[in-house]
């Protein structure tokens, strides 16, 4: 029973540290937040789930998700990845954004296809449900 649990916190953890995004471009003031680490954004850095990418008044920044999913971030912005899986041999997807303040431009990908209902873009405000499109929002 003990080695079953520990071998399932190892697979957690592992899941926990897979990218699921990277860094397209970058443009200015912006950071990212993974747990208690603030580390400057670059182009090429991988994303993980959790991450916060947080862009100043000068900043921003492309995501391009594992699924072809991209997202624009503009200045003054918190857009935080709070959860995302994408197998599409095994049929499991999760894509679970929320901005929290700031502007954002969403292009979904595959997720937003193969199972739209699963994917959720959260403003303070409430919710957006995704069907496949493309859209700008803005959180203040």
């Amino acid at each position: 029973m003990k080695s079953i649990v520990i071998l399932m916190m190892m697979t957690l953890s592992v899941f926990a540290s897979e990218a699921v995004a990277f860094i397209k471009n970058v443009r200015g003031e912006t950071v990212v937040k993974r747990e208690n680490a603030i580390l400057p954004a670059e182009k090429g850095e991988q994303l993980l789930r959790r991450d916060v990418i947080q862009t100043g008044a000068t900043g921003t920044l492309g995501v391009s998700f594992n699924d072809g999913t991209r997202v624009s971030v503009g200045p003054k912005s918190v857009l935080v990845i709070d959860d995302y899986l994408f197998q599409p041999s095994e049929k499991v997807f999760r894509f679970d954004l929320t901005l929290q303040k700031g502007t954002a431009v969403f292009e979904s990908g595959k997720i937003g296809k193969l199972a739209p209902e699963k994917v959720n873009f959260r403003v303070p405000q409430g919710v957006i449900g995704i069907r496949g499109t493309k859209f700008v929002v803005e959180a203040e």
